[in-house]
């Protein structure tokens, strides 16, 4: 099994190793990852949760292997694994403290971000790399790390898919505490033995509220995620449409050719009718949860 469970005093340490891909993660270990949190969670006696990688690399976000092999429907399959992680630490009664050291990349800094607190090396590295290979961050990327860290800050990495170092990590905040690689593990068994003295109650439900932002940040990247498809399905709709009359136009005229072109042409018309209906419709979700979102804001 990549992903182990270990104790830790009062804490439990969630793991994973792919050491040989830099702890990059497949749908399989994301899964994983937010089934031991949830489990984890629901223990009474458990007062943290610690995530880390094995070795010297947190993640490299998601495996680019498994990526390139993925059709659309497993890439949405990925998306909407991430989410349910994302999720998976939001709600977890207990605090969850993302341990980074190395790389701490894509979808993998996205999850951190949904953590309560980050303890940082003085080497790991960050990024959001998917505008240099032509995708956009997922799981409220575009939201949670924003309020994280700053509009400013999250526009910087978000839009310029550049790696930067611990000193932006500090310097906008992500970071909750920077140590020397050789202090990590004493750190950590420090950080988690301060919250045997918290009420597992009190911080539940402290959670709970702030996890409503989140929450709704979530639904409305879900209700954006939804649109893009279905933008992208009527871009597909219409250049067809654009090679069918291209092709109309050179077959001779009364054909069976120019039939069978006319006709195509008609089903595709009545395919773009049906996905602007849906369209319409998942626009106006999206405008829903945006408000939402804002109003969630607004109440805190």
């Amino acid at each position: 099994m990549t992903v182990t469970t270990t104790e830790l005093g009062s804490a439990r340490v969630v793991s994973w190793d792919r050491q040989d891909r830099r702890n990059a993660w497949t749908r399989a270990v994301i899964e994983e990852l937010a089934d031991a949190i949830a489990t984890a969670g629901a223990d009474p006696a458990v007062r943290c949760i610690v995530a880390r990688g094995a070795g010297e690399h947190f993640s490299a976000g998601d495996d680019l292997f498994a990526t390139a092999a993925a059709d659309r429907a497993e890439w949405e399959l990925v998306v909407a694994a991430f989410q349910r992680l994302t999720r998976a630490a939001l709600h977890a009664p207990v605090p969850v403290v993302a341990v980074i050291d190395g790389v701490c990349i894509g979808g993998a800094l996205e999850f951190a971000a949904s953590c309560d607190l980050r303890v940082c090396t003085d080497r790991a590295r960050f990024a959001t790399p998917e505008v240099r290979i032509g995708l956009t961050a997922t799981n409220a990327g575009t939201l949670l790390l924003p309020e994280l860290v700053g509009e400013t800050a999250a526009r910087r990495l978000l839009l310029t898919g550049e790696i930067v170092d611990v000193a932006w990590a500090q310097a906008t905040g992500f970071a909750t505490d920077v140590v020397a690689p050789g202090a990590l593990d004493a750190h950590v068994v420090e950080l988690a033995r301060s919250f045997d003295a918290t009420s597992r109650t009190a911080v539940a439900e402290t959670k709970a509220k702030l996890a409503k932002v989140a929450e709704a940040a979530a639904r409305s990247d879900e209700a954006a995620t939804e649109v893009s498809k279905l933008e992208d399905q009527r871009k597909e709709i219409t250049e067809d449409q654009d090679r069918l009359r291209e092709n109309l136009s050179s077959a001779p005229s009364g054909s069976d050719l120019a039939r069978l072109y006319a006709q195509k042409m008609l089903g595709q018309e009545k395919a773009l009718d049906a996905l602007d209906v849906s369209l319409k419709g998942a626009r106006a979700k999206q405008e829903e949860a945006r408000k939402a979102l804002e109003q969630e804001i607004q109440s805190i």
